[in-house]
């Protein structure tokens, strides 16, 4: 029951800081958005910045757990050739990530604005995907850079959003990767 509780605590932040911004997340506006009391949030989060650090890093673990289900062993990759299978399985999950109704990451930017060193599990974690990357031929770092594009295009404009150019960009991205696998790339490094 108190996972439950936490869950939909969390759920209702990173709602809130999508539709009103961090300064309208109150922690009386996210008790009530998660049906629970403000003694039940401060249960589980004994301040906002304690609430929001914790959005950012359920945002972080759950793309680490699809990674781990796309991929095992992506974080560490035993070869080349499993680094670019991570590479393929980061575009699928970056691809299911903006393909969701709500921007899902516009939550966490509005967290960051709240405190830069929130900014702490994001590093980590995209120092853990340049890694990855980097085991791949060096075409492949053209996928990473245009993966974190489109999320910076998702999370800066979402009223302007295109889900078309965003899918049009993934496809690319997954054939130059297919290309990468079986050997063909266009590029000469």
């Amino acid at each position: 029951m108190a996972g439950e509780t936490r869950k939909r605590l969390l759920e209702a932040a990173e709602h809130l800081g999508r539709t009103v911004g961090p300064a309208g997340m109150s922690l009386d506006a996210v008790a009530a958005a998660a049906g629970v009391s403000k003694g039940g949030l401060l249960y589980h989060f004994p301040s906002k910045h304690a609430l929001l650090r914790a959005l950012v890093q359920d945002h972080v673990a759950g793309f680490r757990l699809e990674m781990d289900r796309l991929c095992p062993g992506w974080a560490e990759p035993a070869d080349d050739r499993q680094a670019l299978l991570g590479a393929r399985a980061y575009v699928a999950a970056m691809r299911e990530l903006m393909q969701q109704t709500d921007s899902p990451s516009s939550g966490v930017f509005a967290a960051l604005t709240e405190d830069p060193h929130f900014m702490a599990p994001l590093l980590e974690l995209r120092g853990v995907v340049r890694r990855m990357f980097s085991r791949c031929p060096p075409e492949a770092m053209l996928v990473l850079g245009t993966c974190e594009g489109v999320v910076h295009d998702r999370m800066i404009d979402p009223d302007h959003w295109d889900c078309g150019w965003a899918e049009t960009q993934f496809r690319l991205m997954e054939r130059l990767l297919e290309e990468l696998v079986a050997g063909r790339a266009r590029f000469a490094g």
